[in-house]
């Protein structure tokens, strides 16, 4: 039975062998923001508290994407967006100036 639990990230869909954390904060200029280029299996998303923040594949998406917001991902009531993505750099936002987003990836 040890032999099962030699590699701690076994089984993969559900034990991460690496976690990390980002924090986006949205262009002062342009108002987007995008995830690093960091390798994943999945990301859980959530905007900074009392901020609206859109999401979309690329930048144009962004801007008329879903609302991260109370009810949907704000840490202001504890909700988050739980999304399967092999990239962080495959998330785009789009809010107001310096407005953050938080990632929390595994893999």
């Amino acid at each position: 039975m040890t032999a099962d639990y030699r590699d701690n990230s076994t089984p993969s869909d559900i034990v991460s062998g690496e976690f990390g954390v980002e924090v986006i904060t949205l262009a002062a200029t342009t108002f987007i923001g995008q995830g690093s280029s960091q390798p994943c299996r999945e990301v859980i998303i959530w905007a900074e508290l009392g901020k609206t923040v859109r999401i979309g594949e690329d930048a144009a998406a962004a801007a008329s994407g879903p609302i991260l917001a109370a009810g949907i991902a704000s840490q202001d009531n504890g909700s988050y967006l739980r999304l399967p993505i092999s990239n962080t750099n495959k998330l785009f936002f789009k809010g107001g100036a310096t407005d953050d987003v938080y990632l929390l990836w595994r893999s």
